[in-house]
């Protein structure tokens, strides 16, 4: 009658039951050795100790005799403890600029500079394009003291490699009297306004002479009331200048102004409220640069999709050769037009002759469509 006992299960209950005693509590009752006194801690749940799963991994007891007992993770393989690996830090590759990669010269004043860092950043994944600065913090077209510009821009276009693209950010500080041999002319006054145009137009010119595209980034507020006076009127003159003599200019103000003051912090090229400008209340944060030059990337598009075969001809070129400029006032142009007169009838027997002057159709090609063997 107790045959059903046998069962596996019903072994397991009595165990259970059993452990639950006080009898079995005092069977398995020891005393542990003097320097475990203190009572080890099995933190498995019920079933794992019972059937023996998972057992605590001991450690070497620390100073004092007290036992440690780590228990490893339910399900880790062999009670081990798996330590996560560290990301692999990724480094991004530098794209090195190419040995015939084209230059976008940058120059001008303080402003410039934060131009040109802006571009770099625009053109670091572009090994085909380099960007060159020359800039000086308070230089513009109101003194030559600190730099000639038009004496800059003349050599550095007769060196090699010759430049794609000028772009110019200049007259931040040239809100100042023009200084002459014979005499000062006061900023702002008409004479002041006629010799900075003639000084514009001289940048101008250089550039069309080497054929190379000019740009001209307008200027924008700062936080000086007064010098935001002198910057606005000097870049109406620059506009009013470059857009009469056919040269690009970008107008960037109203992007770092706010109804046409200074401002700070403005969206990012992300759209996010970001500062922009310096404490100074002049130069561009990192973000700042990124956004002027953004504007000034759109406008140097049709200047470096050029091939680069077609570039490298157009810098081997200057003044008459292979190519010319429409409107080169050096270019000698013939004092007629060309009249039938001029022009040789085609020789008779000709495919030419047989088809312009006897006016009958060319012998079909043999093979072709319309050759009288395909129809």
């Amino acid at each position: 009658m107790f045959r059903g006992w046998a069962s596996p299960l019903a072994v397991v209950m009595l165990a259970v039951a059993w452990l639950a005693t006080p009898a079995s509590a005092q069977f398995f009752k020891t005393q542990p050795p003097p320097q475990q006194q203190q009572q080890q801690v099995d933190n498995r749940p019920f079933l794992m100790r019972l059937f023996g799963l998972g057992r605590p991994e001991p450690v070497e007891p620390p100073a004092g005799g007290a036992r440690i007992i780590k228990v490893p993770p339910a399900g880790s393989p062999g009670g081990q403890r798996r330590t996560a690996a560290a990301p692999a830090v990724v480094v991004k590759p530098q794209n090195p600029k190419q040995d015939d990669a084209r230059v976008v010269l940058v120059i001008g004043d303080r402003l410039a500079a934060d131009l040109g860092r802006g571009l770099d950043i625009a053109f670091a994944d572009r090994p085909d394009v380099r960007i060159e600065t020359k800039t000086i913090d308070d230089a513009g077209l109101a003194s030559t003291q600190d730099i000639d510009w038009k004496a800059f821009l003349e050599k550095r276009l007769e060196a090699k490699p010759r430049p794609v693209a000028v772009v110019a950010m200049i007259g931040r500080a040239d809100g100042r009297a023009i200084e002459l041999p014979d005499r000062t002319v006061d900023f702002p006054s008409p004479d002041w306004e006629t010799i900075y145009k003639a000084r514009l137009n001289e940048l101008m010119r250089v550039t069309r002479e080497y054929a190379v595209p000019f740009q001209w980034v307008g200027l924008v507020p700062v936080a000086s009331q007064q010098d935001t006076n002198d910057v606005t009127y000097i870049d109406g003159v620059i506009r009013d200048e470059a857009s009469e003599k056919g040269a690009t200019y970008i107008d960037v103000w109203e992007p770092f102004s706010q109804n046409g003051a200074f401002v700070a912090s403005g969206p990012d090229l992300d759209g996010q409220v970001r500062q922009l400008r310096l404490k100074d209340g002049v130069g561009f944060t990192r973000s700042g640069a990124r956004k002027l030059a953004f504007y000034v990337q759109q406008s140097l598009g049709s200047a470096l999709d050029v091939a680069a075969p077609t570039a490298n001809l157009m810098q081997q070129v200057s003044g008459g050769g292979l190519v010319m400029l429409l409107n080169d006032p050096s270019a000698a142009g013939e004092d007629k037009l060309i009249t039938t007169a001029d022009l040789k009838p085609p020789k008779p027997g000709s495919a030419l002759h047989r088809l312009v002057v006897e006016g009958l159709p060319l012998d079909p090609v043999p093979g072709r469509y319309d050759s009288t063997a395909l129809r």
